[in-house]
């Protein structure tokens, strides 16, 4: 095996939910990876919230960021495959998670870590639920906004259910945030509903009288032995026949299992938790294990309390590592005391240690250190580029930086230049479109027919999810077609696929075609053959065959003077896959950046053909600047551009302050930066962003500017007129740059 090759792994362990114990084994896979195998975290969520600061959040002593663990970026600090997906399901028989529209994924060690619920009349019931706590907040405030636009001339009623320990700790914080946030509601009447005699039962008399009496110092009404019968949107009905009118009821009561524990056909305790054995696997599957609220001990009567899953983090990462070794398990034993900090919105705690209770300022600062050297191991997101993935062998690129995914993987414009104007073709009459001058799709027309439109397009992985790939792969194969005006009509496949065992070969190749079946589906484009062969990288892209009417055919060279320039998409998916690698890209920018590339383009190059585009091309790798370049040459055209009207993604201009860039970006400007004219240097963020290489990118749209606006209102939202075609002054075009119209 030659060095620079990367290897499919052997072993797959799956993390389902990325809760405190699963969490703690992604930070151990930065510093101890297993050997010949693969990581991977699978969430509904980008983002994981530690819920010991939720509470402080609320009364204004953390920011919400402080709370939030990033998933994207933690797991590519760690080298942990991250895959965005809804999980409905397990067939333990055959070891596959089941994810929701996509192939299951296989696993040899699968942990699962969803957390719990708060337990609630029916599913139908009103009222907002503490969990999941990633979104509790963003729902709490959309809540708390739609009660200030009614505008009540009393104050906000608000009930919390469920005495415990996050029912206390809410009601003591939440009115600091109704004040600091809504001020605008006024006053707050707020209650705290306990079904049982007393409150925080869990817990010693002194930490019980401690709660109340701070309760009623900041006049939270106390209803005890209330058992609800119903809840209905403006009250809340007892048992005992009593009525409390309510504008906002909170459900902060004790855990219950997830819908999606329903449907994992393995053993589970009355309430609906998956059973396990005190090693944490399931008493049905050795391979499967179940931590934190999302497993029960088997023979032990354990709350269901974040402690016990923090706890549960070391012993889960022995057991996973000993499980594929094939050695004996360890055991884990809860402890039968440990500190409990409840966080009274004041900069004070009440702190329990077995029956010792006390309330007081060094209480919350020991918390808040507690806290905060928690969270800290888990927001600290190091550049993973020199840190080699256990299941791989990578090549040493030295001081290089490695080399981009997607159209970044290109070679530059000025090799594919030299090289095609030495080709010596023949004449042939049947060729309407090639590479003389080149366009981003072949034309070929046979006798008095319609003509056959031709594209190849592939590159390397710039993500380690197969499926997502195969989707963003095709999208971007059939931008050529749709600059065209072609309809696709077929595709041959091209996949370049690591070393490994065939059934991990044959898991990757099936999610990359389903992933590019799920998008040539509605387009009733088969994939008709192509071809498969083993390689250093996981490189995959497709050739598309489309039908075109000559006559009609959108070219890329033929701009005429004074046409408006139009950009379909936001520019920035190089950078933001470039930050991706370093453990850079936020969340919300992965996100918005995958949603971006899987964004069709196919809507837009319709309503440009229907309103008369004078010609069109996809931005892809060679960045704005270069597609504008060969748009622009044929005629020896310029164009007048506005950097502030040209869309940008989320971070990006964040990202280039910081100097970060695709590793094609400086070919690009080496090749394309003669052409500007401009008072900023080719290197400002401002101007960098046009030798930005786009995967599943936008498209450049020349037309008549009578008809831009008309064309920019059919087109999505975040499209933009970002200029204009002009006649050259020089020899050459020339790309002139202000800053604003």
């Amino acid at each position: 095996m030659n060095a620079s090759e990367e290897t499919l792994p052997k072993n797959d362990i799956v993390l389902l939910g990325a809760g405190h114990t699963n969490a703690h084994i992604i930070r151990m896979w930065r510093m101890k990876a297993l050997s010949e195998t693969r990581l991977t975290c699978v969430s509904n969520l980008t983002t994981a919230t530690y819920s010991g600061m939720v509470a402080g959040t609320l009364a204004g002593q953390y920011h919400a960021s402080r709370n939030e663990i990033d998933l994207v970026r933690l797991c590519a600090a760690c080298n942990v495959r991250f895959i965005h997906a809804q999980a409905t399901g397990l067939d333990s028989d055959n070891n596959l998670l089941l994810l929701d529209n996509r192939p299951p994924l296989k696993f040899d060690a699968l942990s699962i870590g969803i957390g719990s619920q708060p337990q609630t009349l029916s599913a139908e019931d009103i009222g907002l639920t503490i969990k999941p706590m990633q979104t509790f907040l963003p729902r709490l405030s959309a809540k708390l906004q739609e009660l200030a636009s009614l505008k009540k001339d009393r104050p906000l009623r608000i009930a919390i259910v469920g005495g415990g320990t996050a029912g206390v700790e809410l009601a003591f914080c939440l009115p600091k945030f109704i004040q600091r946030q809504f001020g605008k509601l006024g006053p707050v009447e707020l209650h705290l509903i306990e079904k049982g005699s007393q409150i925080l039962s869990d817990m010693p008399p002194r930490a019980q009288i401690l709660a109340q009496h701070e309760l009623a110092r900041q006049k939270v009404h106390l209803k005890r032995n209330c058992t609800i019968k119903s809840a209905r949107s403006d009250c809340v009905e007892f048992e005992n026949q009593e009525t409390l009118p309510v504008d906002l009821l909170i459900w902060a009561t004790s855990a219950t299992a997830l819908k999606l524990h329903s449907p994992i056909n393995l053993p589970k305790d009355e309430r609906g938790f998956l059973l396990t054995r005190n090693t944490l696997q399931s008493v049905g599957n050795d391979s499967v294990f179940a931590v934190g609220d999302a497993g029960t001990v088997e023979n032990q009567k354990l709350a269901k309390a974040g402690v016990y899953a923090v706890r549960q983090g070391a012993i889960l990462w022995k057991n996973l590592r000993n499980y594929l070794l094939g050695v004996p398990l360890k055991k884990w034993r809860p402890q039968k005391t440990f500190l409990t900090l409840i966080n009274s919105g004041d900069s004070r705690a009440i702190a329990t240690y077995g029956q010792f209770s006390t309330h007081a300022r060094w209480c919350w600062h020991l918390k808040n250190w507690i806290d905060s050297r928690f969270i800290d191991k888990y927001q600290y997101y190091p550049d993973p580029s020199k840190m080699q993935h256990r299941h791989k062998q990578v090549r040493n690129h030295g001081n290089k930086p490695m080399p981009c995914g997607g159209c970044g993987c290109k070679v530059s414009a000025s090799v594919l230049a030299d090289c095609l104007s030495k080709i010596k073709n023949p004449t042939a009459e049947q060729v309407l479109l090639g590479i003389q001058p080149p366009d981003d799709a072949a034309l070929v027309k046979y006798g008095s027919g319609d003509a056959v439109a031709a594209t190849t397009d592939f590159f390397t992985a710039f993500t380690e999810d197969p499926y997502l790939l195969g989707r963003i792969t095709a999208l971007n194969a059939l931008n050529d077609l749709y600059v065209k005006g072609a309809h696709p009509t077929a595709a041959l496949a091209m996949a370049i696929l690591p070393p490994g065992s065939q059934s991990q070969q044959i898991n990757i190749l099936d999610n990359l075609l389903a992933g590019a079946a799920e998008e040539f589906r509605d387009l009733n484009v088969p994939i008709v053959g192509g071809h498969t062969i083993e390689g250093p990288k996981l490189t995959f892209g497709f050739t598309l065959l489309g039908d075109a009417v000559a006559e009609t055919v959108m070219q890329k060279t033929t701009p005429s003077p004074t046409d408006c320039l139009i950009l379909t998409k936001p520019l920035g998916i190089g950078v933001l896959l470039a930050a991706h690698m370093r453990a850079a890209c936020k969340s919300n920018w992965w996100e918005t950046l995958r949603d971006t590339m899987l964004s069709s383009n196919l809507t837009a190059a319709q309503s440009a053909k229907r309103l008369g585009a004078t010609a069109a091309t996809d931005v892809s790798g060679f960045g704005l600047a270069g597609h504008l370049h060969e748009m622009l040459v044929t005629q020896n055209l310029s164009a007048d551009i506005v950097l502030e009207s040209i869309p940008q993604l989320p971070g990006v201009q964040e990202l280039l302050s910081q100097g970060i860039e695709s590793t094609l970006a400086p070919h690009n400007r080496e090749s394309f930066g003669r052409n500007l004219k401009s008072k900023t240097k080719a290197l400002d963020p401002a101007t960098a962003i046009l030798f930005d290489p786009q995967t599943s990118g936008g498209l450049l749209i020349t037309i008549n500017k009578h008809k831009a606006e008309d064309l920019l209102t059919a087109l999505a939202p975040g499209a933009a007129i970002i200029g204009k075609v002009k006649k050259s002054d020089g020899n050459r075009p020339v790309l002139q740059l202000s800053h604003s119209c």
